[in-house]
């Protein structure tokens, strides 16, 4: 009976910690990013690569202009929304839609621009980012300027996500397995 009614709580737990919503990471100029640049025209991937010093090669997956569609191989799984108050986003939100992919890390780079500041453009190193936490981005050129655009860099690409079944599944059998062990222990 205990051993049921436990498998049951961990199968539940699983369940719902596969299903949790992923959390946010807020960016802001002040939060370290670890290059600035003056150039006002986009940064190619190549580009970024010579300003940050990064010997391997770095793809464009994703770009978010203000007030057209997203760009990139990672188009269909992310969604920017920028703040249009009063007048121009200071202010944005990029979120994942999921569900069968994200952009993959630890070389991740996220490039904030405006274009007609000091400075142009922020770099971010996203190497700690899981692909589907929203990234919000605020503060960035208040009554001075704008987002113009967002573009997120990888050298890994794409990665599948694993379905929450898979999580719930492993934690079950990971009770199981220590609930043998202990019974056998004792």
């Amino acid at each position: 009976m205990k051993v049921s009614t436990l498998a049951g709580i961990l199968l539940a737990s699983g369940g719902i910690a596969g299903s949790l919503p992923a959390q946010a990471l807020s960016l802001t100029p002040a939060s370290s990013p670890i290059a600035t640049t003056d150039q006002t025209s986009a940064l190619s991937a190549s580009g970024l690569a010579d300003l940050i010093d990064y010997a391997g090669t770095l793809t464009l997956l994703y770009k978010a202009n203000v007030d057209s569609p997203e760009e990139g191989v990672a188009a269909d799984l992310y969604a920017t929304g920028f703040d249009l108050t009063p007048d121009d986003p200071s202010m944005a939100t990029i979120s994942w839609n999921g569900p069968a992919s994200v952009i993959a890390c630890p070389d991740c780079f996220l490039v904030v621009k405006d274009g007609n500041q000091s400075p142009a453009q922020y770099v971010f190193d996203l190497g700690d980012w899981d692909g589907q936490e929203s990234l919000v981005l605020t503060d960035f050129w208040p009554a001075r300027g704008a987002i113009s655009h967002v573009a997120i860099f990888s050298s890994a690409g794409l990665a599948p996500v694993p379905e929450a079944k898979t999580y719930a599944m492993l934690l079950a059998g990971l009770g199981l397995v220590g609930l043998t062990v202990r019974r056998r222990s004792a």
